[in-house]
């Protein structure tokens, strides 16, 4: 019997749906990935539960100790590949990165070669790597910036998380915007005046006529050199406030201060490097 050419075509059509619709082995749908997770300012009751759910299912992690401390019900230590930081991001290499930033250019670029390739190769092993951040990986997180920069984003995710400006800011308990305020910047000291502090005078004399809250990351080991550039166009009575540990339950500390004071109420505490620094009438 001749079976009709449109029947013939129907009936193709019809098995080539019924084997699209089929689910694929299961080994088809595994892939390796690199999340990169914003943890937050201090734990797990400031971690976004998206974070957190992909920490169940990591196969690798990379993170510094005081991540690790911070969760150990969240993070296993058997997981722990490294410290993707060592080396770079400790007290010894903060010193040299002031007295010969070259050289620690070239241990940050050794070091990205080796997180780059230890986490392909995890990839290609269809492993979840995860790679923690403190605060958001977006607002001055280290990751992304030195030991990703160039990474395929084809095999990479990353989930937001509580930046010290937000924990800062609640600290306060103040909005950093609002009537009279132009606008936040979120900057930091290298970054508005470079190392060496010899450029930025004519955006930071601008900005004076306006009403900006100027918030610094990684500012307390130049605080000298801040009052410096700040009392050419600024009145001494300007606002301003330091938040120690923000986010930190037991350790958080607000110091409320101003550009003529600033320097002398530094020296009421021991702590050189966890604090932020907001200037502007939001925090007066």
């Amino acid at each position: 019997m001749i079976i009709p050419k449109f029947i013939t075509v129907l009936l193709f059509a019809i098995f080539v749906s019924i084997h699209s619709l089929a689910p694929l082995p299961a080994y088809a749908k595994e892939e390796g990935k690199l999340y990169v997770i914003g943890m937050g300012p201090s734990g797990p009751d400031l971690t976004a539960p998206r974070g957190l759910a992909i920490l169940e299912k990591a196969d690798i992690f990379l993170c510094p100790p005081y991540i690790q401390m911070n969760f150990p019900g969240q993070i296993d230590p058997a997981k722990v590949a490294f410290d993707p930081w060592e080396g770079i991001h400790d007290e010894e290499a903060m010193k040299l990165r002031k007295t010969d930033y070259d050289k620690w250019l070239q241990r940050v670029e050794k070091r990205k070669k080796k997180v780059f390739n230890f986490v392909m190769d995890a990839i290609n092993r269809k492993k979840t790597v995860v790679m923690l951040d403190g605060g958001d990986p977006c607002v001055y997180g280290p990751s992304l910036y030195w030991l990703l920069k160039g990474f395929d984003h084809r095999y990479l995710e990353v989930i937001p998380g509580i930046s010290a400006f937000n924990a800062a800011s609640a600290a306060l308990k103040k909005p950093m915007i609002g009537e009279g305020i132009n606008f936040v910047m979120l900057t930091a000291p290298h970054s508005m005046f470079g190392r060496s502090f010899k450029k930025g005078d004519d955006l930071l004399k601008e900005l004076s006529g306006y009403n900006v809250t100027m918030v610094f990351y990684m500012a307390l080991s130049s605080m000298d050199k801040l009052v410096e550039k700040f009392s050419r166009y600024y009145p001494p009575d300007l606002p301003m406030a330091i938040v120690y540990y923000a986010g930190y339950p037991d350790k958080q500390m607000v110091l409320k201060t101003s550009l003529r004071t600033v320097l002398d109420d530094l020296k009421k505490t021991d702590e050189k490097w966890l604090g932020l620094l907001i200037i502007g009438k939001a925090v007066k």
